[in-house]
């Protein structure tokens, strides 16, 4: 029975992934929803609309026709070249954004030769690019004119955490956290390295912060995303529960189901190693639910139907008085055609996603 599970960490892989008890019914707290309400009054209708649609692609059409027409103010630019540099749920970077970013602050930095912000995001646009030199100037550069923007330091530590000094990375963080206890992104990258080092009790601190401090949607979903993986590490499954569905219930969005799932097949696959196939064929019956709701979101995702596939197969192997070979076989044929139409996968990349799928299938159907 345990081999069904072994196939969760090639997808993993491939494609950058990351039920419940019977008698378990798990809901939001009131205490929850009452710290949302009251973080709503101090915020104007205008500023919450703001606050909550920071979408990086509405950003990018809302500033395009000022841009162009050369009438943008520094901080337009500004906030263009942000969301050219930021990959969230409505679009990814492409190296078409990263060229546009550097010639926008190139231009920039002609007008405003001393604007620290402006070598930031070019620290970044090289960064992305993974230029690094040109990256290293930047920063040098940033840091040179502002040595008090916590947002420099808890951008740095990503350059450090690429070469695993971790040493250098923590450095950062406690820098940008000195100038900003409140910054995001540090409270993000400290809870990182705390899971790492099995620190848990310290990353949900960081983590509760964020929660407690922001309204944006995005930085509350992946709050509390990766507060479940910390609840997940210390087999706090309750209180992953909870956390997961905190990040569903602020925004409905395929991304939030896929990342619950894996948790449910992940515990479901601990269930089985101690023997407990009726829990482990709820957990993985919850995984099915969560991915049929993230296909409904996103109908055309690779990932999502063979991740179908998958647990339809594991599915039959737990109950095999019921056949689920009709639904593995429609999900497995239709990401199958999905791969083949998928431009952010290499051919190269291809074959060896479908060469592994083959492999897999003939282990499971034997």
């Amino acid at each position: 029975m345990k081999k069904i599970f072994i196939i969760l960490s090639l997808f993993c892989l491939v494609f950058s992934c990351a039920k419940k008890e019977p008698e378990q019914n798990t809901n939001l707290n009131s205490a929850w929803e009452i710290k949302v309400e009251k973080q709503r009054e101090y915020l104007s209708l205008d500023d919450e609309l703001f606050l909550k649609a920071w979408q990086p692609g509405k950003v990018i059409e809302n500033l395009s026709e000022k841009i162009n027409s050369q009438k943008a103010e520094l901080n337009d630019y500004l906030t263009y070249v942000a969301a050219l540099t930021s990959q969230w749920v409505d679009k990814e970077i492409t190296n078409k954004d990263l060229e546009e970013s550097l010639k926008i602050l190139d231009e920039q930095l002609l007008k405003y030769p001393n604007n620290s912000e402006l070598y930031r995001l070019r620290w970044l646009a090289y960064d992305l690019k993974w230029e690094t030199e040109e990256a290293k100037k930047s920063y040098e550069k940033a840091l040179e004119l502002n040595q008090n923007d916590s947002y420099i330091f808890s951008n740095l530590w990503a350059l450090f955490r690429k070469t695993w000094d971790l040493e250098k990375a923590k450095e950062n963080i406690e820098k940008s956290l000195k100038l900003d206890e409140k910054n995001h992104q540090a409270l993000v990258s400290s809870a990182i390295i705390n899971l790492w080092e099995k620190k848990y009790d310290e990353a949900i601190k960081s983590l509760d912060k964020i929660i407690e401090n922001y309204i944006n949607n995005e930085i509350l979903i992946n709050a509390n995303i990766l507060k479940a993986k910390v609840y997940e590490e210390q087999e706090k499954y309750n209180e992953a529960d909870k956390s997961f569905l905190a990040a569903i219930w602020l925004w409905e969005k395929a991304e939030s189901y896929e990342d619950y799932w894996i948790f449910n097949y992940n515990v479901a696959s601990k269930k089985l190693e101690k023997n407990d196939e009726l829990v482990a064929g709820n957990y993985l019956n919850y995984s099915k639910d969560l991915l049929l709701k993230a296909l409904e979101l996103n109908p055309e995702s690779t990932y999502t139907n063979l991740y179908l596939w998958l647990v339809y197969h594991d599915l039959w192997y737990i109950n095999q008085e019921t056949d689920y070979s009709e639904e593995a076989e429609k999900y497995y044929k239709k990401a199958s055609e999905l791969l083949e139409k998928d431009e952010s996968i290499t051919n190269e990349k291809k074959e060896e996603i479908k060469k592994d799928i083959e492999e897999n299938l003939n282990s499971l159907t034997l």
